[in-house]
């Protein structure tokens, strides 16, 4: 599962999004101005060499050689069938405008037909001619800068207002999902738009529902407690009455027996689903486990009647954990029970600290290993209770449960993971 602390900010998220975005802008912006200055210049200065090359031409038919040549000022004017073409003219023999980067100088040019119909007229500007316009670039690229920042600046703005207008709401619905347990009234759904609203409405109802659902778990746990208790402890009494009855037949004396085992397990059974059922925690006297599950043993001896099963024991008599005395005897007592119901032969039972293992080789399915009563079930919900962790694998015909009374971070040994029962 990833860490919260791993996980990556909205806020984040959104300001990176909306910053690129924005310097994106600008810089397609600043790309745009580029090309449309570059293509500004291109057009203005063919445009001024088109119309040089066009009053040469009307000069030329009205006065043939007599023409005056194009301003020497502005351009130099070189034509094929008379005077000496510079050499890095001569590549250019068709006609059209062109750019040349000639040393640091950028030269723009023109090459037309001769008006008198033989070879072709070139017609150059001279030096920094073609350079009239930087002034106007310059401030064009001043006003550009400016409006590029002013854009930035407004791409900013609009992102801290957009990210707090998105996140805010969200915040407050994370605020809200915190605090929403039955205890706390409900708050007011004003998410000021519809999905959240419907987020919020949806979260009332689940906290509705949470809440009707432990009202009738404290109502059942406190109306089942009386109604057991009730009835178990008359249970109880009439056992210990007959118990008193001397010449009873023998089967009346084990009936009588079953009944007062029967009603112990029902009170502890009683108490032990009350325990977690708490919300608060339960106290923890130290327990002794080595007495413990001799006791249980002991009470678990008619199983061992149907069929013979060799017991090992290895109890760590100085074994002591923290625990409810009920919760700890029921986790023992079905863990063992389980155990003597599943086992083919022999059972081996190891107490190391605070640590119980129980392993015994088993010729049932993994589908019919469920535990009796509670089953194991009940454990885990005493281990959730507790801070506990059991842990259970059937491996080549061995079932081996651990539980661990302690340190939760305690596993079994990962030799292959079997299906664990339920």
């Amino acid at each position: 599962m990833t860490p919260q602390a791993a996980l990556p900010s909205l806020r984040r998220r959104l300001v990176l999004i909306l910053g690129s975005a924005g310097l994106l802008l600008l810089v397609l912006i600043s790309l745009l101005m580029v090309v449309a200055e570059d293509k500004m210049e291109e057009l203005s200065l063919r445009h001024w060499l088109e119309a040089e090359a066009t009053r040469y031409q009307d000069d030329w038919l009205r006065l043939g050689d007599q023409a005056p040549a194009p301003s020497p000022r502005q351009f130099s004017s070189y034509w094929t069938e008379r005077g000496r073409l510079p050499g890095w003219l001569k590549p250019y023999q068709a006609p059209g405008f062109f750019e040349q980067q000639l040393a640091d100088e950028d030269k723009h040019f023109l090459v037309r037909p001769h008006p008198s119909g033989q070879g072709l007229i070139y017609l150059v500007f001279n030096d920094d001619a073609d350079d009239y316009l930087d002034p106007y670039e310059d401030k064009l690229h001043l006003t550009t800068r400016l409006i590029g920042l002013a854009l930035l600046l407004a791409c900013i703005g609009f992102g801290i207002w957009l990210v707090g207008h998105l996140v805010g709401p969200l915040d407050r619905l994370r605020l809200r999902v915190t605090r929403l347990t039955p205890d706390r009234a409900d708050f007011i759904p004003d998410a000021p738009w519809q999905e959240l609203r419907e987020i919020e409405l949806a979260l009332l109802e689940g906290k509705h529902e949470v809440a009707a659902v432990f009202a009738r778990e404290q109502e059942f746990s406190r109306f089942a407690s009386h109604e057991l208790r009730t009835p178990n402890m008359v249970i109880q009494g009439s056992a210990a009455l007959l118990g008193k009855v001397t010449d009873l037949p023998a089967p009346v004396q084990r009936a009588t027996a079953r009944i007062r085992a029967a009603s112990d397990e029902m009170a502890l059974l009683t108490e032990t689903f009350l325990l977690l059922g708490r919300k608060e925690a339960v106290e923890r006297p130290p327990q002794q486990v080595a007495p413990l599950i001799q006791q249980e043993l002991a009470r678990l001896a008619p199983l061992l009647q149907r069929e013979p099963l060799d017991i090992q024991l290895a109890l760590d008599e100085q074994s002591k954990v923290h625990a409810p005395l009920s919760l700890l005897a029921i986790a023992l007592g079905n863990l063992l029970k389980n155990a003597l119901s599943y086992a083919d032969g022999h059972i081996d039972i190891r107490l190391e600290g605070e640590t119980l293992t129980i392993s015994n080789p088993t010729a049932a399915v993994p589908d019919q290993i469920l535990g009796y009563g509670c089953g194991l079930t009940i454990i885990e919900r005493i281990c959730d209770k507790l801070g506990w962790q059991i842990t259970t694998r059937l491996e080549q015909g061995v079932f081996r449960a651990r539980l661990c009374m302690s340190d939760p971070k305690l596993t079994l040994p990962e030799e292959g993971a079997g299906p664990a029962p339920s």
